[in-house]
């Protein structure tokens, strides 16, 4: 079994080392963005309610690629669970870049998570920011 394991490694050593690649330029991506994104953030980010906006061709485009750097968040955060690296903050972080229904009450039931607030206003602390107000129960 050790031997095939290894003749599968072997075989396919350039595509491991493209993902390996890959894998690092997400992490260094998000270990980046991170911070900078929840520092521009009001403290007040989870409790208001979301803003309507108009669907404009440009704002459609906007929440397109939004929604795809999200996505792009979301999966870096999966990895990071087996990885190490902020998983939790990584896929908060992709959520909030993400349109979708439901967001806002699957945003607060994360955020509510002791663990989550402690570590997004420890990033907001670094940054001199004031730290988020915890979301109501509600939703």
């Amino acid at each position: 079994m050790l031997d095939s394991l290894a003749n599968w490694l072997a075989q396919h050593s350039g595509t491991l080392t493209v993902v390996a690649a890959l894998s690092f330029v997400l992490l260094l991506a998000s270990l980046l963005a991170t911070p900078w994104v929840l520092a521009k953030l009001p403290e007040n980010y989870f409790v208001l309610p979301p803003k309507q906006t108009p669907n404009s061709a440009g704002r459609v485009l906007l929440s397109a690629v939004k929604t795809l750097l999200g996505l792009l968040m979301i999966i870096t955060g999966i990895i990071m669970f087996i990885t190490p690296g902020p998983g939790l903050v990584c896929l908060v972080l992709g959520i909030i870049l993400c349109d979708f229904p439901g967001k806002q009450t699957l945003l607060k039931r994360l955020v509510r998570q002791p663990n989550v607030f402690s570590t997004l206003n420890w990033v907001r602390a670094k940054a001199s920011k004031p730290p988020f107000l915890l979301p109501p129960l509600d939703n």
